[in-house]
């Protein structure tokens, strides 16, 4: 007798497994149902709200349409009127201004003549006083006068002959620097 009670509460206890079994799977379909109703319910709330905001933006462009409309209106009326054609002479304006430019240009035009001229000026200065420091003579007027006869009679060619010494002679200066520092090392003993 147990054993039957035994086989029967175990055949008991298998299909209440089972049923529980298939309860179970039904939960996890329940679940799932909930949680696509919870998705649809919030795609729900900003489906709405989108709604809400489109109907605004509707309600103010149809607010600015009919003031656009407004305006419209005016400009049709004001283009309507007739257009009072007054004839304005420009005449004096047009020489005075010609007067003005004349006067700028020749402003303009003294102004680089006068910066031309001092530039060739500084230049002559500039060589002769550069020949001069070539120069060793101990008579200061006679060398001046000299540097100035030499420089006028060509000034590009000295300029450039006097730039030609200068960099040879700075050369020169070089070479004997080089020189006195090998000899402070100790070459050339």
């Amino acid at each position: 007798m147990d054993e039957m009670l035994l086989n029967i509460i175990s055949k008991d206890l298998h299909e209440l497994r089972e049923y529980m079994g298939s309860q179970n799977g039904l939960l996890v379909g329940i679940k799932t149902t909930l949680k696509k109703v919870e998705t649809l319910d919030r795609t729900g709330d900003l489906l709405l709200k989108s709604l809400e905001k489109s109907s605004r933006d509707v309600d103010r462009l149809s607010q600015e349409i009919a003031g656009l409309r407004g305006l419209v209106g005016h400009l049709r009326q004001d283009l309507a009127k007739p257009l009072l054609h007054e004839h304005h002479n420009h005449f004096p304006k047009i020489i005075w201004i010609t007067i003005g430019l004349f006067i700028g240009l020749a402003v303009a035009v003294s102004g680089w003549t006068s910066a031309w001229k001092d530039g060739l000026a500084y230049r002559n200065a500039d060589t002769q006083i550069r020949y001069l420091r070539l120069l060793q003579e101990d008579s200061l007027y006679s060398t001046l006068r000299h540097a100035g006869e030499v420089v006028k009679a060509d000034p590009e060619k000295v300029r450039d002959s006097v730039i030609q010494i200068e960099v040879d002679r700075e050369r020169y200066w070089e070479t004997i620097r080089e020189a006195e520092r090998l000899r402070r090392k100790g070459f050339g003993h």
